[in-house]
């Protein structure tokens, strides 16, 4: 039996999460960072797989939705997380467990946590905190006993559908030349190829789906959000957003 971890991280958040509900089964531990593969994958029916994605304006992210859609379960137990910024869940965790239903894995729990937002840095800092983390730990406790008495999920997922239309944010990302190393590594995480592998200074707005991998990625700090539109913004969601919601659990 084998653990395998399925992610899409570009701010490390969700890679957290998963990490830490891993470490809580016994097992050989595998891992699939989406942000990097891109490839068909079969898993098996003794594996247990956990699948993690972020929220982008209530979906999970389209490239991550395609790639998920390539590695294909065998009535594999899996237990499905989203992570957010504090926002809103909106429909991601029920097009989550749809997709892994149809790629024939057996959910036996579901769940949405809470993380640093990874666009606007003043919501929920520090999370997942030390609370987050101890009711993770408990809800994998409570995984562990599904999986060995092969229960499947029995509570009931909020979400709509159809699913809330894809948004693409107005938001320039910019890079400042003076602190760029030209390292390249934003280049080489970019999952939608957005950054010229010729210019790591540039970025092409209409296909970024500003998912911060190249912000979160560059040693230097060079990579931001800027402009009006984001600054203005910036401001209203926080001040939306500063109450603290709590992580859910669905068994």
């Amino acid at each position: 039996m084998s653990i395998v971890e399925i992610f899409f991280s570009p701010s490390g958040t969700s890679k957290k999460v998963s990490n830490q509900i891993a470490n809580n089964l016994t097992g050989k531990k595998e891992s699939y960072d989406l942000l990097i593969f891109n490839e068909s994958e079969q898993l098996n029916s003794d594996d247990i797989a956990i699948i993690v994605m972020p929220v982008f304006a209530g979906r999970i992210p389209k490239t991550a939705r395609e790639r998920l859609s390539k590695i294909k379960g065998n009535n594999t137990p899996a237990i499905a997380v989203v992570n957010y910024g504090n926002a809103h869940v909106t429909d991601s965790l029920l097009e989550l467990c749809e997709l892994l239903k149809t790629n024939d894995f057996k959910i036996i729990a579901a769940a949405s946590t809470v993380s640093h937002h990874s666009i606007f840095d003043g919501v929920a800092v520090g999370r997942p905190d030390e609370s987050d983390l101890t009711k993770i730990d408990e809800f994998s406790e409570k995984c562990i006993e599904k999986i060995k008495s092969g229960e499947s999920l029995e509570s009931e997922i909020p979400g709509n559908f159809p699913y809330t239309d894809y948004k693409q944010l107005p938001f320039v990302i910019e890079c400042d030349e003076t602190l760029c190393a030209f390292c390249y590594d934003c280049v080489n995480i970019c999952p939608e190829n957005a950054i010229p592998d010729d210019d790591p200074i540039a970025t092409n707005l209409d296909t970024c789906s500003r998912c911060t991998a190249c912000i979160a990625i560059c040693p230097e700090d060079a990579r931001m959000f800027a402009g009006d539109a984001f600054n203005a913004k910036k401001i209203d969601f926080e001040k939306a957003n500063s109450e603290r919601k709590e992580p859910e659990f669905y068994l």
